[in-house]
């Protein structure tokens, strides 16, 4: 069951961290937006390998910044390789959350796949993989019986307006063509999750929209892209199992290849 003496964190206090690419612009109006609904400060963090041109990078940065209308926002520029300095910042920034664009190979000092994964694997805070800014109106969070895949729910729904749609995927991960070989089994998994599911909707805030079941008996990566084409959810939620690495356990490869292509906005919790 999942441990909620142990919740997931109260956000104040959200670092973005900017290449000054038009997938990162994306970022960061999702970061404003949700420093707008939280109540939260911002801080625009971007990563320079050399101090040149620091000037006219300082300008563009700022100019972002102008969206931040309302909320506490402030700039602060790095020198050096990106993954410790990002992953630096978010230690003696006190971020609560981590807000990065889509990767792109074509810019040498963007997020490249390598990039992302190692800051993914390393960064102790929530991450939130943003590749729009739309509202959030549905949303899909993994939910097995482990403490991060219980934080990622709580705070996909901490999120969300009430009005918005939130599905609790849990997935009995059995070969396809097994999957019906034991009701006895697929029974009592049934239930451990609808007492999981129970004990969730008890912890939900007030403010979070109704939770609803999804359950599915298969394949892991199977059942997990159907849901998402039958679905098509704006934010997808996933407990990152293992600090320092993602794992393979549940959804561990999974997140990798999301993280290269993401279907929607993706929230790994720790």
């Amino acid at each position: 069951m999942p441990l909620h003496d142990d919740p997931c964190p109260m956000l104040k206090h959200l670092l973005i961290a900017h290449d000054l690419s038009a997938e990162a612009d994306l970022a960061l109006q999702r970061a404003v937006a949700l420093a707008h609904q939280l109540g939260a400060r911002l801080t625009l963090l971007h990563v320079r390998g050399e101090q040149d041109e620091l000037g006219a990078v300082r300008a563009q940065l700022s100019d972002r910044l102008n969206s931040a209308h309302g909320i506490e926002a402030r700039l602060h520029i790095a020198h050096g390789a990106v993954v410790p300095e990002v992953l630096s910042a978010l230690h003696s920034l006190e971020a609560d959350l981590l807000l990065v664009g889509r990767h792109h190979r074509a810019v040498a000092e963007g997020f490249a796949g390598t990039t992302l994964e190692q800051i993914a694997q390393r960064c102790t805070v929530p991450l939130l993989l943003a590749v729009q800014s739309a509202p959030w109106q549905s949303a899909l969070a993994a939910l097995d019986f482990s403490p991060c895949a219980s934080r990622a729910l709580q705070l996909s729904a901490s999120l969300l307006t009430a009005e918005a749609r939130l599905q609790a995927l849990h997935i009995h991960e059995v070969a396809r063509l097994q999957a019906d070989d034991d009701p006895a089994a697929l029974a009592f998994e049934r239930d451990l999750f609808d007492t999981l599911l129970a004990e969730e909707v008890r912890h939900l805030p007030a403010s979070a929209p109704r939770l609803q079941a999804c359950w599915r008996a298969g394949e892991r990566e199977q059942c997990l892209q159907q849901v998402l084409a039958e679905t098509a959810p704006q934010l997808l939620a996933l407990g990152q199992h293992g600090r320092g690495a993602l794992s393979d356990t549940l959804l561990g490869s999974l997140a990798l290849q999301w993280l290269r292509e993401p279907p929607c906005d993706l929230l790994l919790v720790p």
